[in-house]
This record gives C-alpha cells, sequence and structure tokens, in this order.
C-alpha cells in the first residue's frame, strides 16, 4: 500500500483531509521522532500483529487501528517521505504524490536553494571581474592582472565550496536511503526464492534441435558478457565523474593562475602552453566520454536482436558525444595559433568553430516539426507541436543573437584594437549574468520561503473544504415540545 492510494488519502484523524502535525504517525506506531528503521519495523509489526482483522473478527476499532498502524508505517519507513513528513506533514506526504512534488522534500530542496544562492554570487563576481577586465583593458586603470582576476578566483572558492558541500550531501543522501534499499534486497530476496530460482538466461524449447539449443545458449551466453562488460564500464565512469569535477576546477584555477602570470609579463610562455592546463582538462573530459560510449555502444548491442546492424546506432552516438569536445578544442588549438603567429587568419574565421552548433541547432529545429508530428496524429497534439516549434525557434532565435553578438564584437576588437572599447564587447556578458543572478536570487528566495507558505494554503483550504464531523443546529433554527405543538394546531 502507497500512501499515495485513493485509500491512504484518508488520514490518522479519519477526516479525510490533511493537517500539518508532524507528530501523529509517530505517535499512531508508539514511537519517538528519532527512531530508528529497526524500531519503527519492530513497532509496526507488534501493533499489526495486535490489531489485525483476521484476530479481530468483528471489530470495528481494530481493522481501522490497523489501517492506521499500515499508512504510518507506510510513510515513516521511507526516507524520503519520512523527511518531508518531518517538515510538513501529512498535507506535504499528499503533495509530494502530485506533480512537483519532489521539491517538497527537504534534502531536494535545500540542494537546490544552495545551488541557486551559490549560482547567484558566482554571477555578481563574475559580472564585478568582466567589469574590472575592460576597465584594466580600455586603460582606466593600471591595476596589475592578478588583482583583476581577484573576483575570479573568489568564484572558484564558491565552486570549490560547492563541490565539497555537496559531497558531504551526497554521502548523507545515500546513507538515508541505504535502509530503503536493504529492504528492498530483502524483498527481493524472498521473491527471487518463491520464482525457484530462475535466471536471466532465455528459456530452452523442449521442441526445438539441439544445434538450435546451442545456438540459443552462446546468444543467451553473448548477451551475459556484454551486459557483465556494460556494468563494468559503467562503474568506471562512476568513478571518474566522482573524481572529475575537482580535478576540473584544480586545472581551471591553474590555467587562469598561467594566464595571469603571461599577462603581467613574469614569464614568455606560448598561447599553447599557457592553454595546456585547459588542454589536459579536455583529456580528462575525454577519457570521460569514451567511456560513457563504451557503456552506450555495449548497451545497444546487448539490446540488439540477432543479425541486427548496430554500427549505425553506435556511429551516431559516438558523433552526439564528441561533437561539443571536438569544438572546444578546436576552438583552443585556433585561438593559441593565433595568438603565436603560426596562422594569420582574420579573428572570424578563428571563431568559426562556434558557429557549427548553431548550424547544428537550426538544422535539428528544421527536422523537429516532422517529428513531433509524427509521434501522434491527434489534432491536439499537432497544435501542442506548433507551440512547441513555436517556442524553440524563438530560444534558438534570442540565444544565438546574444552569442554571436558576442562573438562578432570580440573578433572586431580583436582585429581593431582601438575600434570599439571591451566594455561595450561585454555588453551581451553582462546582460546574461544580469539575468541569471535576478533569476537565481529568486528561485532561491522561492525555495526559501515558498514552499512553506504554499503548504500552508493548501492546508487550510484542505481544512476549509472538509465537512465537519459534528453538525449542530443553531438554537434559532431547533424544533423544541413547544414549537411542535404550535405546528400540530395548524
Amino acid at each position: 500500500m502507497t500512501y499515495g492510494d485513493d485509500a491512504s488519502e484518508r488520514t490518522l484523524n479519519g477526516e479525510g483531509r490533511g493537517s500539518t502535525d508532524t507528530v501523529g504517525l509517530y505517535t499512531a506506531l508508539g514511537v519517538e521522532r528519532d527512531a530508528t528503521p529497526d524500531e519503527l519495523k519492530r513497532a509496526y509489526r507488534r501493533l499489526a500483529l495486535q490489531h489485525h482483522p483476521d484476530r479481530n473478527l468483528g471489530r470495528t476499532h481494530s481493522s481501522s487501528e490497523f489501517v492506521r498502524i499500515q499508512l504510518a508505517y507506510d510513510v515513516l519507513s521511507d526516507a524520503r517521505r519520512r523527511r518531508i513528513y518531518n517538515r510538513y506533514g501529512e498535507i506535504g506526504v499528499q503533495m509530494a504524490g502530485r506533480m512537483g512534488g519532489e521539491l517538497l522534500d527537504p534534502l531536494v530542496s535545500s540542494v537546490l536553494c544552495t545551488l541557486a544562492l551559490a549560482s547567484a554570487c558566482i554571477a555578481v563576481l563574475l559580472i564585478v571581474f568582466f567589469a574590472m577586465l575592460a576597465r584594466r583593458v580600455d586603460g582606466g586603470v593600471e591595476w596589475p592582472f592578478a588583482v583583476v582576476f581577484a573576483p575570479l578566483w573568489a568564484a572558484d572558492l564558491v565552486v570549490g565550496v560547492v563541490l565539497v558541500w555537496a559531497r558531504i550531501k551526497g554521502r548523507v543522501f545515500e546513507n538515508s536511503e541505504a535502509s530503503d534499499s536493504d529492504d528492498a534486497s530483502e524483498i527481493g530476496e524472498d521473491e527471487a526464492g518463491v520464482d525457484g530460482g530462475a535466471t536471466d538466461a532465455t528459456p530452452l524449447l523442449s521442441g526445438q534441435s539441439a544445434p538450435q539449443q546451442h545456438q540459443q545458449q552462446r546468444r543467451a551466453s553473448r548477451r551475459q558478457r556484454l551486459r557483465n562488460a556494460r556494468k563494468c564500464a559503467e562503474a568506471q565512469v562512476a568513478k571518474v565523474a566522482t573524481a572529475a569535477p575537482a580535478a576540473y576546477l584544480l586545472l581551471v584555477v591553474a590555467f587562469q593562475v598561467a594566464l595571469v602570470l603571461r599577462l603581467d609579463n613574469h614569464v614568455t610562455w606560448s598561447a599553447l602552453l599557457v592553454a595546456t592546463p585547459w588542454l589536459v582538462l579536455e583529456s580528462i573530459h575525454f577519457i570521460q566520454l569514451t567511456l560513457q560510449l563504451t557503456a552506450g555502444a555495449l548497451y545497444i548491442r546487448e539490446q540488439a536482436t540477432h543479425g541486427e546492424h548496430t554500427f549505425k546506432r553506435i556511429l551516431i552516438l559516438a558523433a552526439n558525444t564528441f561533437w561539443w569536445l571536438a569544438i572546444r578544442v578546436s576552438l583552443v588549438l585556433l585561438v593559441t595559433a593565433k595568438l603565436d603567429g603560426r596562422i594569420s587568419w582574420s579573428w572570424i574565421f578563428v571563431f568559426a568553430p562556434t558557429y557549427v552548433p548553431c548550424v547544428w541547432w537550426a538544422i535539428a529545429l528544421c527536422f523537429l516539426p516532422q517529428q513531433l508530428r509524427s509521434m501522434s496524429s491527434d489534432s491536439e497534439m499537432r497544435q501542442n507541436a506548433t507551440v512547441i516549434v513555436r517556442t524553440c525557434v524563438a530560444a534558438f532565435g534570442v540565444v544565438a543573437s546574444v552569442v554571436y553578438s558576442f562573438v562578432a564584437l570580440l573578433a572586431w576588437r580583436l582585429s581593431q584594437p582601438w575600434a570599439v572599447r571591451l566594455a561595450l564587447v561585454f555588453v551581451p556578458v553582462f546582460a546574461v549574468l544580469v539575468l541569471a543572478c535576478c533569476c537565481c536570487s529568486c528561485f532561491s528566495l522561492c525555495m526559501a520561503c515558498g514552499i512553506d507558505a504554499t503548504v500552508e494554503i493548501m492546508a487550510e483550504r484542505e481544512h476549509q473544504a472538509a465537512p465537519s464531523s459534528t453538525n449542530v443546529v443553531p438554537p434559532a433554527r431547533r424544533i423544541d415540545q413547544h414549537s411542535y405543538a404550535s405546528l400540530g394546531s395548524t
């Protein structure tokens, strides 16, 4: 039984409405709020045996008490719903089953709120950095670049703190989900015992000949080897993904330090040598993407039927996996080659790799209406598809105009240093960062205050909509003995 079912919409007080009480479920099981999962399980088993309907035939109270105990244990035995109940009560658990209910989880909401607040701080620091950089390059001040990059290093510090905090939160979340997985594994073992130890291998038909059975066994063995290899690749991807963020941050800081040393003329390194930490970062990302591609290719081969050609699907997967990496690496190599004087191209052509995403997404938008219409023949769905296409085209136009106006201004500034001020080049950047700062600040404020207010409003509405358990007739409308006699005389 799940708490979101129709039968479980009844609350413990039997009135059919939620409340913000956060102790009623614990009281129903007779445990404290800090009870461990084992204590909850023992209390539930003891009370369930005591009030089971088979042991209390004809006793309505025991039956309703048994339902109360089941509902209480169903919520408190789940780590996520227990967190929601501890924060918002029964009404929060009921709302968690609806769209957007994941935000009611205090762990999820705290993570999103912290990330939004950190993103707003990073956006402010980047605005300050680009303003100081424009001021320095345009000749307004003579600060060393080590001072100009101070806000950027502060942003790196914020990112580092967020990574450490996310790692700690991830461990807390894994520990909170461990009890649920243990219970699920116990149930799975029981079900496996009931099934008689059935395996995933393809069953052999008695009517098959010996060569057919041998061929089927080879296919099952091959599929099992592919599954084991895929799981191994996925485990390696998880390990790399765990260590990659810290390595990325350290390499970005190393690149910034090398750039500052070169700009302040403390070293005479070439642009390619300055960009070496960034290329090492892309190499680590290449390894991570290669492992992901390996896992995806093994999954495609594992799910393929006999005789199906998978080369084309794997090739498409490889293109979708590596195209962003290829664009970034080619852009870095072209920019460093231009700065070191190895090529004499115009900056418009040096930034050519940035034009590829625009062409890619423009082609995808051209085929999007046909793909959406092929998904459904319903007229209403086709109208929705038209709205989706128009929205995507509008969003693509806005993003492309902002990005490529910045690229054009930057190419102009690098080609003719005194033709345009760097502050004007950074106008699109300032606009995006200000918008991001406002959105992240509003989102963090809504996550911090809006959810509690929404739950309280929903609880009040549920309370007003629910019928009263005792309907008392007002004294002016009561029929007493005198009123009954007067009615009889008429």
